[in-house]
């Protein structure tokens, strides 16, 4: 079984306690807002979530915009949120495998793409540009380390994959057809992460 495979796995078995877990953090309420104001505001927003998970996102967003997908390889997470989010559109799919609808406002990628290796993040990177309208924004975050790093996480859920990027990884893979229009860095517990929003020029 590959690592992609063990990962998804691992979200399926455990998905009732993630979702518990999730519950705990909450909804990433000023990062959607802030996504939507760099796209320009649309009053008719179009958007893409990206690894949706539970949809503790995806009942956030709703709130604010016209149209709205959630992708998430973990059938376990998308029944949770189905459940949670009854009007939502769910997907199941990777970041790699999902056929991205044109014309998007914005694509979402709360914590997802940590699970997209280096050598396939190119070939996201340019899916979604070519999903987005001129003007539209991608909305990442990752875990961050000084240089790119493959890591093997055990936890109480299970064993999962990690890819570690940085904002000046991230904006190299991304290319010219993007511009980084926001950056910002926190401190999780233990876990340093980054989020960039990048806008499609």
């Amino acid at each position: 079984m590959s690592w992609h495979d063990k990962t998804i796995q691992t979200y399926n078995q455990s998905a009732e306690q993630l979702a518990e877990y999730f519950k705990g953090i909450g909804a990433r309420d000023d990062d959607i807002e802030r996504a939507l104001e760099l796209a320009g505001s649309p009053t008719h927003a179009k958007v893409v979530e990206i690894g949706c998970g539970d949809g503790r996102d995806a009942a956030e967003i709703v709130k604010r915009v016209a149209w709205y997908e959630g992708v998430d390889p973990s059938e376990g997470l998308l029944e949770i949120a189905r459940q949670k989010v009854p009007n939502a559109r769910f997907v199941q799919a990777d970041a790699m495998t999902y056929q991205y609808p044109t014309d998007l406002d914005v694509v979402y990628a709360f914590a997802s793409l940590l699970h997209v290796r280096e050598t396939e993040m190119p070939v996201v990177l340019q899916k979604i540009n070519t999903s987005l309208r001129a003007g539209g924004i991608t909305f990442i975050s990752l875990k961050e380390r000084a240089t790119y790093t493959e890591e093997i996480k055990a936890d109480q859920y299970g064993e999962r994959m990690f890819y570690y990027y940085n904002p000046e990884v991230i904006k190299r893979l991304a290319g010219a057809a993007f511009s980084a229009v926001f950056e910002d860095h926190q401190q999780l517990g233990s876990t340093d992460w980054f989020t960039l929003a990048l806008q499609k020029k």
